[in-house]
């Protein structure tokens, strides 16, 4: 496979843009000035630093090549090629045997060797790829960005197929066991990609990320979107240069790049991992003086909070100054530059106070009264806030939606508290097409929950679900509820869990945390607070207590509705107990069968004592699926 290359030029060692003794701009990681090849001028000639030597490029006209080249067209271009390139060379001091021995002597000369040599030739490769890719065209020009900008930083696209670009190695010079030695993720993926090569401080080429093609969002959706086709440090900041005083700290690579071309200078990213000790180390070898960290805002204002809080006590712990920004929901560094400007960026941090410890709780406070206040009045008066009970809509209300909360629910009889859970479960499922509800099975076998669940889909009930049954019509319903229930956690709406080990209270919590980053609307729902296994809290003697505050985890910790029913007893009128469990709850719900068979459910607030909702039921004499009698 034959690919012309465009002729290497000089090193970076021996000249600098700065010789050529034009007006130039520092503009982000490269340099900015008129470009004299088409009328009227305008600064929209880059020249930048490309696997150790400079080239240049226009964006608007795209001259583009190597400094010999820049020489050659804007003051000897009245000369014939051969003579022009001699004038050029000249001006430089070097010949063309100069530049061969420095060509081939960089890599010995710089830290990396083989492997920068191999990373460099596979970003080459790329770079070519992309020129011939209609996807990478696509791709780059729904982020807003041409092939041209893109081609600046090095960014490339590789098809997945190695074959060709071994072809190209062997015509480069490299072996084949050089190249799977030094790009031993290759194999990794064979999806197209494009592709991003990160440099160190030093400018030498330590790793190629590749980035899917068809996923547009941050990685939260299935497979990675970034991979390192090399391995190696993933801990040097994307975009790091030296002599930054003030580096920002961005998460997504195009957050940085799309900041870069916008002139902001010394962004970085962390290509999404959490910002660290090691990350600073970088920074700070760097020149780093203060740190500005911008997030994308989460859902789990929580963690993020806490993620914030450990930076900053980083930085301090290092001396440096530091300041975080929280975007709005939805905005990215690269929306915002696109859309206002990289100075709007720019006075953003500028107006930011350093933080401190004291100023970091103050700043997070006074954000959270805005967000809460800007939440509130964007929602209809007459909607409700949280999910919704399909067969429940009196309760819904009272309730305001079904929010984060804890939710304790109980039974006289008993039994009763598992049906309403159940029809709970069903009804946020098929009304809240976005939600995710996990059913934790603790008082039952997890294949009871499902006879369960299918009798109340299909309207028969759990002993006609357990065998085959003479009347066809009932067969088929079964068949068709069963389906229903497959198609829930097949689109990864519903999970039914049973109590095994890992139902220990910090190993749930961490499975809960797992599930949460994948499915942002989760609802969690445990039948049966008695048999929760509580492995800490030891400073609680109370058993009771220690599952009343696990239950008050959960919620706290996730941010989610946590339904959770249990055994208590009543005395008269009131329910006494345990009494954590009333005690903590947002909300108790109590069903009952009065003296003359009819259910009822009520639903007091926390701590107030006052009935908040109360209704007769109406459930399937043959399923026990519940739902609200219409008045």
């Amino acid at each position: 496979m034959l690919i012309e290359e465009d002729k290497i030029g000089l090193s970076r060692i021996k000249t600098h843009p700065k010789r050529l003794g034009i007006p130039l701009r520092r503009w982000g990681r490269n340099l900015i000035s008129q470009c004299p090849f088409h009328a009227p001028e305008e600064s929209s000639l880059f020249f930048y630093d490309s696997l150790g030597y400079w080239r240049y490029r226009c964006l608007q006209c795209g001259n583009d090549g190597d400094l010999v080249e820049f020489l050659m067209r804007s003051r000897f271009n009245g000369l014939d090629e051969k003579t022009a390139r001699k004038e050029a060379l000249d001006f430089w001091g070097a010949s063309e045997a100069d530049l061969k021995s420095e060509e081939e002597n960089l890599h010995e000369k710089e830290i990396g060797g083989a492997k920068a040599r191999v990373l460099e030739c596979f970003v080459r490769y790329c770079h070519w790829a992309a020129s011939k890719s209609e996807s990478t065209a696509e791709f780059l020009k729904a982020r807003g960005w041409d092939l041209a900008q893109a081609q600046i930083y090095g960014l490339g696209y590789y098809s997945g197929d190695p074959e060709p670009f071994y072809s190209y190695c062997l015509l480069s010079g490299l072996e084949r066991h050089e190249v799977s030695f030094y790009l031993d993720n290759l194999d990794i993926s064979h999806e197209p990609r494009l592709t991003i090569p990160a440099r160190n401080s030093k400018g030498i080429v330590h790793s190629v990320y590749g980035r899917l093609l068809d996923n547009a969002g941050t990685p939260n959706s299935g497979e990675e979107p970034y991979i390192s086709y090399a391995s190696g440090p993933l801990d040097i900041p994307f975009n790091i240069q030296q002599d930054i005083d003030n580096p920002i700290v961005v998460e997504g690579f195009f957050d940085a790049l799309t900041a870069d071309l916008a002139g902001i200078p010394g962004v970085v990213s962390t290509m999404y991992q959490p910002f660290s000790r090691s990350h600073l180390y970088k920074l700070k070898s760097c020149g780093a003086e203060g740190i500005t960290l911008v997030l994308r805002k989460e859902t789990n204002r929580r963690n993020q909070e806490l993620h914030v809080r450990k930076c900053l006590e980083l930085a301090e712990s290092e001396a440096l100054k530091f300041k975080s920004i929280i975007l709005p929901a939805g905005e990215t560094v690269d929306t915002i530059v696109r859309a206002e400007g990289g100075d709007f960026l720019l006075n953003i941090i500028r107006s930011t106070e350093e933080d401190t410890m004291r100023t970091h709780r103050k700043s997070v406070l006074l954000q959270d009264i805005r967000e809460n206040f800007n939440t509130a009045m964007s929602r209809d008066a007459d909607s409700d806030v949280g999910f919704q009970l399909s067969n429940f809509p009196a309760l819904t209300h009272a309730l305001d939606g079904i929010q984060p909360g804890y939710y304790f629910l109980s039974s006289d009889p008993f039994g009763f508290k598992s049906y309403a859970l159940s029809s709970f479960a069903l009804d946020l499922v098929e009304g809240n097409p976005d939600a995710k509800v996990i059913y934790v099975a603790l008082d039952s076998p997890r294949r009871q929950a499902f006879d369960r669940l299918v009798a109340m889909i299909a309207g028969v009930s759990e002993a006609d679900v357990r065998k085959q049954n003479k009347d066809d019509s009932i067969n088929e319903k079964i068949h068709a509820a069963t389906q229903e229930l497959i198609g829930f956690v097949k689109s990864d709406r519903l999970e039914i869990w049973e109590d095994t080990e890992t139902f220990k209270f910090n190993l749930l919590l961490k499975e809960l945390q797992t599930e949460l980053s994948e499915k942002q609307k989760l609802i969690l729902i445990i039948d049966g607070m008695d048999h929760l296994r509580i492995s800490d809290r030891g400073d609680i003697p109370d058993l009771n207590e220690r599952r009343s505050s696990a239950a008050i985890d959960l919620y706290k910790e996730l941010d989610i509705p946590v339904f959770i029913s249990g055994s208590v007893t009543k005395d008269g009128d009131k329910l006494i107990g345990p009494r954590p469990y009333l005690r903590d709850a947002d909300a108790t719900f109590w069903i009952e069968r009065k003296e003359d068979g009819a259910l009822w459910l009520t639903v007091n607030l926390k701590n107030s004592g006052s009935t908040l909702y109360e209704a007769n039921l109406l459930f399937s004499d043959k399923s026990y699926r519940m739902k609200e009698k219409e008045p």
